[in-house]
């Protein structure tokens, strides 16, 4: 059986040369046609002397391919699907490139033969469908056996996925239970599957080749993790917190290290750097804040005429989330449901196939175009344009007591996007996106932000959403 397996680097060269060289071929195949070859609905051939056109805005021909595809998602990490799938994401990139190409060469005044257009998104489309079906392939290899360390939740959440999207390159093969667990009950976590036995047998497994990769997942709930929950929001800025390594955390990379004399401490809470980023963040905030909501009036205006003529009630919905500190603060969406949603004012997660939702209101979700209000909590500064995503109340108070190292999240003030957001699942359990929130907010700078929000266009443009 075979599965993919991480993207490498050199594969990912070859999709982009490919996809250049799509682009070049396409376009040369349009004029040779359109001198050569009679086309239905156009006046004859063109002169041989259109020719001249393959050496003009050639640059600009790459450069909407490689973006086209780039905001479609096409140099993400390849999931199998099946080729009508392929065929339709083509379709949709070739379409907005065409588009984009039509208004590059009208506001530029640029002459090109329009004829030629619809011949190179045709040749384009067939020629990227073929050289993208060939280099998928080459990616295809056996799958690795992974044996899980562990059969806590966490364990059976990360064994739950990868059996669900074995597309990653990682079959289950087994669990190894832990000194400090007891084998669950026959049934209680079948998506872990067999136990292999104990961490002594660990070595055994490798080498007789049983397993080829071994994933740690041991439980969070560890003291470590309810000393930053006891110090979140009670913490000073000026607080480290410092960590002295043994042979498996130094194993670890990309971690700051102090030292006291010779011993090395890992800085695992260290003083707050936001005291000195969040002027350069809330400058990046109202300005990027500004420009989008802007550029996104005009689709904003559509979006709530939609909303007041496809059901009644408001155009606007508002809802009291969870900010920075824990403090309470008003959230305003377009409304996507039916006005009697909540009436008996139970907080209810959303859910795949909302049955509460509005036919236009499942369109807005998908699109997360719901969510474009939120740029005026953004520039009131109540939220940031890249941060963990509020909660409302009820569930914070659930997630509190249920997730550990919770509590940390609310260092940071909320964002309209994040990195759980961009990498994770609309529906991902709240314990997954801490982990996203706590890697962003320990990795933080500008970049990170402008990349989530790069990565943020990709999915509205592809609609993968809810």
């Amino acid at each position: 059986m075979s599965a993919w397996r991480g993207d490498r680097p050199s594969r990912q060269v070859l999709r982009v040369l490919g996809d250049a060289a799509a682009a070049l071929a396409a376009r040369a195949s349009a004029f040779e046609v359109r001198i050569h070859l009679p086309v239905p609905f156009t006046r004859g051939l063109r002169p041989a002397d259109r020719l001249f056109f393959l050496s003009q805005e050639w640059i600009a021909v790459l450069v909407f391919q490689l973006a086209d595809l780039y905001f479609f998602g096409f140099y993400d990490r390849p999931r199998p699907q099946a080729r009508t799938d392929m065929a339709r994401r083509l379709g949709g990139a070739i379409a907005f490139q065409s588009l984009a190409l039509v208004i590059y060469y009208y506001l530029g005044e640029r002459t090109f033969p329009r004829s030629t257009l619809l011949l190179y998104a045709i040749f384009d489309f067939c020629l990227l469908f073929v050289w993208r079906l060939a280099v998928d392939r080459l990616g295809q290899r056996m799958e690795r056996r992974v044996a899980v360390v562990g059969s806590g939740q966490a364990a059976r959440e990360i064994a739950g996925a990868l059996r669900l999207h074995n597309w990653h390159g990682l079959q289950v093969a087994g669990y190894i239970l832990l000194p400090h667990e007891t084998a669950p009950e026959a049934g209680g976590a079948a998506e872990l599957g067999p136990c292999l036995g104990s961490l002594a047998e660990l070595p055994g497994l490798l080498a007789t080749g049983e397993i080829d990769d071994i994933i740690l997942a041991d439980s969070g709930d560890s003291w470590q993790t309810r000393l930053i929950d006891h110090l979140a929001g009670t913490r000073p800025d000026r607080t480290n917190v410092l960590l002295l390594p043994g042979p498996f955390e130094s194993l670890i990379g990309g971690m700051r290290y102090r030292w006291v004399h010779d011993l090395p401490l890992i800085e695992v809470v260290r003083e707050s750097e936001w005291r000195i980023s969040l002027p350069v963040k809330r400058l990046l905030d109202l300005a990027a804040g500004s420009l989008l909501l802007l550029l996104a009036f005009p689709v904003l205006a559509v979006c709530a005429a939609a909303v007041k003529l496809s059901s009644p009630g408001p155009i606007l919905y508002r809802q009291v989330r969870v900010g920075r500190d824990q403090r309470p603060f008003t959230l305003w969406k377009l409304r996507t449901m039916q006005v009697d949603a909540e009436a008996e004012a139970v907080e209810v997660l959303a859910q795949l196939d909302d049955p509460r939702l509005t036919p236009i209101g499942a369109f807005l979700r998908r699109l997360r175009l719901d969510e474009l209000p939120q740029l005026v909590n953004v520039l009131a500064g109540s939220m940031s344009l890249v941060g963990p995503r509020p909660e409302r109340p009820g569930f914070v108070q659930r997630y509190l007591k249920e997730v550990p190292g919770y509590a940390e999240r609310f260092s940071l003030a909320p964002g309209l996007t994040g990195l759980a957001q961009v990498n994770g699942d609309y529906h991902s359990s709240p314990q997954n996106k801490l982990r996203y929130e706590l890697a962003y907010m320990a990795n933080w700078n500008l970049w990170l932000d402008l990349s989530i929000l790069l990565r943020t266009v990709k999915i509205v443009l592809t609609s993968r959403g809810v």
